[in-house]
């Protein structure tokens, strides 16, 4: 008797089993390292609300990410009337994640939202482009759009959240509580959100598109890069973003995950205040460049996972060089380009944030400065408070290490306008250059159409850049995550920490598919 019941409960633990193996990958459990801050796109402004809002959402047309062309999503086509008019052709038998039909009603509706100041952070920046009193519904999937004169890589910029498409029922029905209830078009719909703890999804039925291969998407938030390395390797996540350089080989060599390494988005520079008295020499900044070793830095600081920065843009840009100039390791030059402008004892104020990396790399900075006869006094400084003290005391440092990148955006002009123009003095241009010439060149881009002309012009931008040089162009840290050891997809995350998931699965969720 007692052998016959060990063995019905042993069919049943293996029935059990069986029932629990089958259901892998039915919910794929991401870990972040930051919460959401909001669900309304064209009223966030940080990486892991659009990381999660981009589950949910869909724009007209996107920038893919590996190919790094534009693609279209909820438009099947668009015909340019001319330089400022676009008719898009939208496609049909789309919903909402609320019932309603997707139409040419929503589209106006989100993108004359995005022009107004009441309704989204975007309206003097990526809303200026659009001519809120432009559009023409032609029926319910053809509507035309004007921009506000030309506005070069318009339709590329639609990457960005800001362009996401929202239901106009949805927005108005929810009304300030908008921002916790989103709906949107894309193959996931929200379903939960406890603030600080996780994020919770699941799959959309009527999506229009390839289904999602998971029924539920739950994200995560485990702050502590420790506790997300755990999570991970006890399995009570899928996989996670943001693995510290530190443990990405262990866990390479791990039998139960695995570390993915992805093209960096982001450009490090160390950003030389050309402000500064003692900086003001375009020679003295290329000194600074020659007697730095890029490379060991980013064995240094990263581990070896990026490359060397080559050029004032990250190489995920839309347009890059062919063959850009590259800025070798060369402290002979350096020392000769200081004896040239005539500087000795050169002393300078470094300032980073107190991330590891840059905390890490500031002690690297100071070692090969100091080596051609540059001392480098480093300052520390949290996150949070660090960015306002660069905009409002820009006499008090003459180097940061500062980042900028292309997670929302591919396009080469969008990215220069925000750090190297004279009116980003005032935010995000930490070099402070103030250049004629890079002015001139930047409203031309901007108002070029022809992608091939507008490359013409990047070239120019490009070379006046390199010839002031108010960067060191230091490194493009690779994006590195982390998985179980089987899981498809996590190989194809393109966008840093704004991916579409809903092509994550496990082997035998394929079979099952098929």
């Amino acid at each position: 008797m007692k052998r016959a019941f060990a063995l019905c409960l042993a069919c049943v633990m293996l029935c059990a089993g069986t029932a629990f193996a089958a259901q892998r990958g039915e919910n794929i459990r991401v870990g972040v390292s930051i919460d959401a801050k909001n669900f309304d796109p064209q009223n966030s402004v940080d990486t892991y609300s659009f990381s999660m809002q981009k589950q949910i959402y869909e724009p007209l047309f996107t920038v893919d990410g590996k190919t790094r062309k534009l693609t279209p999503v909820l438009a099947e086509s668009v015909e340019i009337l001319d330089d400022r008019t676009y008719k898009f052709h939208l496609r049909k038998g789309v919903k909402f994640h609320n019932g309603e039909e997707f139409t040419a009603d929503d589209v106006v509706f989100s993108l004359t939202r995005v022009t107004d100041p009441s309704k989204s952070v975007f309206a003097k920046s990526k809303g200026v482009w659009i001519d809120p009193k432009g559009f023409e519904v032609i029926d319910k999937h053809t509507v035309i759009v004007r921009t506000n004169g030309p506005v070069g890589g318009w339709l590329g910029s639609m990457k960005h959240p800001y362009a996401m498409i929202l239901n106009r029922k949805a927005v108005e029905e929810a009304g300030a509580d908008y921002f916790r209830q989103p709906v949107g078009t894309g193959p996931y719909k929200f379903v939960s959100w406890t603030k600080g703890e996780r994020v919770e999804m699941e799959a959309f039925a009527d999506y229009w598109g390839t289904k999602p291969y998971a029924q539920k998407l739950t994200f995560v938030v485990l702050p502590d890069d420790s506790t997300r390395i755990i999570a991970l390797e006890t399995g009570k996540v899928d996989m996670i973003y943001a693995v510290p350089p530190s443990d990405f080989e262990r866990l390479q060599s791990s039998d139960k995950v695995k570390a993915v390494k992805a093209p960096g988005l982001v450009l490090l520079h160390l950003a030389m205040n050309t402000d500064s008295p003692k900086l003001k020499d375009p020679r003295v900044r290329k000194a600074i460049d020659a007697a730095i070793n890029k490379d060991a830095y980013v064995q240094v600081v990263y581990n070896g996972n990026g490359i060397p920065g080559q050029g004032p843009l990250p190489t995920a840009s839309s347009w890059f060089p062919e063959n850009p100039e590259k800025w070798d390791y060369n402290p002979e030059r350096a020392k000769k380009l200081l004896a040239e402008a005539g500087v000795k004892d050169l002393e300078l104020n470094l300032w980073v944030m107190n991330a590891a990396d840059r905390v890490n790399g500031a002690t690297v900075l100071q070692s090969m400065l100091g080596a051609v006869g540059i001392k480098v006094n480093v300052s520390v400084f949290e996150n949070a408070v660090i960015n306002d003290k660069v905009r409002k005391e820009p006499e008090k440092y003459d180097m940061y290490a500062a980042t900028w990148g292309m997670q929302t955006n591919r396009d080469a002009g969008v990215y220069w306008q925000s750090v190297i123009t004279t009116t980003s003095i005032v935010s995000t241009n930490s070099a402070r250059l103030s250049d004629p010439e890079v002015d001139r060149l930047m409203d031309e881009a901007n108002h070029c159409i022809d992608e091939g002309e507008r490359g013409k012009v990047f070239q120019k931008i490009w070379d006046r850049v390199n010839d002031l040089h108010p960067w060191v162009y230091l490194c493009q840290a690779d994006e590195l995550h982390g998985a179980q050891e089987d899981p498809i997809g996590v190989d194809e995350l393109y966008d840093g920490k704004i991916n579409l998931l809903s092509n994550i699965h496990y082997p035998e969720q394929t079979e099952r598919v098929k």
